[in-house]
This record gives C-alpha cells, sequence and structure tokens, in this order.
C-alpha cells in the first residue's frame, strides 16, 4: 500500500514540477517576445531568476523526495524480511518442535504459514491447514471476507486460500466468484479452482461446482482454460462432460487445456469431435493427439482422412498427429502430403516423416529424388538437410 502511494505521489510531483519549469519558461519567452516588455532588462532578469529558481528548487525536492522514499522503502523491505523469518522460526518449531501455538498472529504470520505450506509436502503440508485453523486465522478470513473490508485485504485472504486449499473456504470462494468486482470475481475463480485440486474433492463435485459457474459465461476464454489446467488431474470429469455438453466455444477452451494437461481419460470424448463441421474443433482434437504422440486405433482413419481436410490448418495438424500412428499407410499419406498447397502442411509432414525411423527417411530420401511435385522434393531434401545437421 505505501509503494503505490509513494509512486502515485511521485507521479504527482513530477507532474507538477513539469508545470513550474514550462511555467517559468512560457514567462520568459513572453517577456522576450513582447517588445514592451523586451526593453526592461531588470524584469527580464527578474523573470529568469524565477525561472532558474523555480527549477532549481522542483529539482532538489524531486531529488530529496526520491531519497527519503527509496530509503524508507529499503527500510521496510528489510523489516518485513527480518519479520518473515523471525514467524518463520516460529512455524518451523510448531510443526517439528511441537511448540505451542503462538498466542496472536498477525498478517503477516499468516502470508508465512501459507509460504511454507507451499514449500512443504506430505503430512507437513496438511498439518498446515489445522494450524491455520486452530490459530483462527480461517475465522478472521471468514469475517474479513463477510464484511466491507478494503479490496486490498480480501485479494490477500483470496491468494492464501488459493494455498491452504481447505474445503471450509469453497462456500465462500464460489459466492465471490458471482462477485460484481471483476478482479475479486477472477480472483475467486482461479483460487477455487487451485483449492480444489489440492483439497481431497470428488470429480463429480468439481464438475457439478465449476460446471455451474461457467454455464453464467461471466469469464473469458482464457480464465476458462486457467481453471481446467489448476485443476489438473480433477478436471478430468469436468471436461468430459464440457465435450459431450457445453458449446462449441467452450469445447475449444477445455480442448486447448487439455493439450496441456495430457489426460487420457478424455480421449473417448474427443473422438466423436474430429468430424466437426467447425475446422477449430477439428484442428484442437488433432492438437490433443499429437501432444500425446498417440492416436487411438478408432480414430486412425479419421486422422489420415484428414490430411485431405479442405482447411489447410487442419491438414497442417493431421500430419502432426501422424506421428501417433505407426504403419506403412501413415508414411505412405505423408509421402502424398508433402505436395500439399500449404507450407506448413509440406513442412509438417516431412518433419513427421524423419521421425518415423529408417523407414521414414528413407521415404524422405525418396521424395527428395523423385516425387513428382517439385515443392515436395524440395521440402523433403530441406528436412534430409536439417536430419544431416543435427547428427
Amino acid at each position: 500500500m505505501w509503494r503505490r502511494f509513494g509512486l502515485a505521489s511521485l507521479s504527482l510531483l513530477a507532474t507538477a514540477i513539469v508545470v513550474v519549469i514550462l511555467g517559468t519558461l512560457g514567462g520568459l519567452s513572453y517577456v522576450l517576445l513582447t517588445p514592451e516588455l523586451s526593453k526592461q532588462p531588470d524584469l527580464i532578469y527578474q523573470v529568469l531568476i524565477y525561472c532558474v529558481g523555480g527549477g532549481f528548487i522542483a529539482i532538489l525536492f524531486t531529488a530529496l523526495y526520491e531519497t527519503f522514499y527509496f530509503a524508507y522503502t529499503e527500510t521496510l523491505q528489510r523489516r518485513v524480511q527480518a519479520e518473515q523469518e523471525q514467524w518463520s522460526e516460529v512455524w518451523f518449531a510448531v510443526l517439528f518442535e511441537d511448540a505451542p501455538l503462538p498466542a496472536k498472529v498477525n498478517e503477516m504470520g499468516a502470508d508465512t504459514l501459507m509460504l511454507l505450506k507451499e514449500s512443504l509436502k506430505g503430512e507437513a503440508s496438511e498439518r498446515i491447514r489445522e494450524i491455520y485453523a486452530a490459530c483462527g486465522l480461517l475465522e478472521r478470513d471468514m469475517q474479513a471476507m463477510q464484511g466491507w473490508n478494503l479490496l486490498e485485504r480480501r485479494v490477500r485472504v483470496l491468494e492464501r486460500w488459493a494455498v491452504l486449499a481447505d474445503a471450509r473456504t469453497h462456500p465462500v470462494l464460489v459466492e465471490y466468484c458471482l462477485n460484481a468486482n471483476p478482479e475479486l470475481r477472477r480472483l475467486a475463480l482461479l483460487s477455487l479452482a487451485r483449492s480444489m485440486s489440492f483439497s481431497e474433492v470428488g470429480p463429480a463435485h468439481v464438475a457439478v461446482t465449476f460446471e455451474r459457474l461457467l454455464n453464467l459465461d461471466r469469464f473469458g476464454s482464457g480464465w476458462i482454460e486457467q481453471v481446467l489446467v489448476l485443476l489438473g488431474q480433477g478436471s478430468v470429469k469436468l471436461i468430459q462432460d464440457i465435450l459431450v455438453r457445453f458449446p462449441d466455444i467452450m469445447k475449444l477452451r477445455a480442448l486447448n487445456a487439455l493439450v496441456r494437461l495430457r489426460l487420457w481419460e478424455c480421449l473417448p470424448e474427443c473422438l466423436p469431435l474430429l468430424r466437426s463441421e467447425n475446422p477449430d474443433m477439428r484442428a484442437s482434437v488433432l492438437r490433443v493427439f499429437s501432444g500425446l504422440q498417440y492416436v487411438p486405433e478408432e480414430a486412425i482413419e479419421d486422422v489420415l482422412a484428414l490430411l485431405k481436410d479442405p482447411v489447410w490448418f487442419v491438414r497442417s495438424q493431421a500430419a502432426l498427429a501422424c506421428a501417433g500412428i505407426s504403419g506403412e499407410e501413415a508414411v505412405s499419406r505423408l509421402y502424398e502430403a508433402l505436395a500439399d498447397e500449404a507450407w506448413w502442411v509440406r513442412h509438417n509432414s516431412a518433419e513427421v516423416l524423419s521421425q518415423k525411423g529408417p523407414e521414414g527417411v528413407t521415404t524422405l530420401q525418396k521424395a527428395a529424388e523423385v516425387h513428382p511435385d517439385r515443392y515436395a522434393r524440395d521440402t523433403a531434401s530441406q528436412q534430409l538437410f536439417a536430419l544431416q545437421l543435427s547428427h
């Protein structure tokens, strides 16, 4: 808070300095350019002295303000660091030496306890959750979230709850996901996702909770993808439901998250989407397959057929997905795709062929020599040259 106030004050001071300097220079220019006034040397010297004096005072005040502000900030940071170290000693004694709980814990103590929870694993991390509640911190947080407290304090609580991962906070987090303040709403959503991913909450409960929130359509695609990624393995049931029952735009968000999550359990729900009329949907499913380097057996024919898709970026992703298909058929189709009109399709086909061992390299050599399409010959030659450089 002090840093924010200091930076705002510094900006106002800088604006005032600019106004003073420009005002004195403007006054001097007016005197010099006005014939009646320019013939009065005493007046010119007075304005000049005011100009120089005003600029000097402004610069002096700026230098003094910056010196005191940064000195205070550095002192405050050292004080905060020292207090964190003190609280770390207290919490380590409680955790590993069975020391009694402190009688009173301030905000810094609560923040330090959460920093320890992030760094510790296993039983110690679980015990911190109970220590947090036993010290009265959880109850105090609940009161802070229900009252008319400052936005900054509620944000601080939401950040701690994301680490605390306590199921007792979930009802309040769900309520804040509907808050009118967009900052609190988004932060509560992410805190809820991270908390549920680490707390012992079943996938069915996770799915019900977030489906209700996502159906409100109050969060952008980036936030929803973050939620799914934060939920990790706990998002399996939710993503499966989205891929089956939600609109296309939500399915695309789920598929984008799947590329990062690599959840094999969701592959059956992806298969029907390979035949979607939406090219973005087809391409997104193919990205999931290429990320896993695996194509389910029942989807192989569809993936190979998409090498002839009318949309170039779908063909491009289909070529990458062929890395997960073994056998001569995939190699043969990639050989044909080397002649595609789109550069990315040719490039991806050559790259995947280079990953298919001796058979793929032999196919590239054949393409470089006898392929009827000159672009295919060039692409294969470039890929072979890149292979030689890498070895």
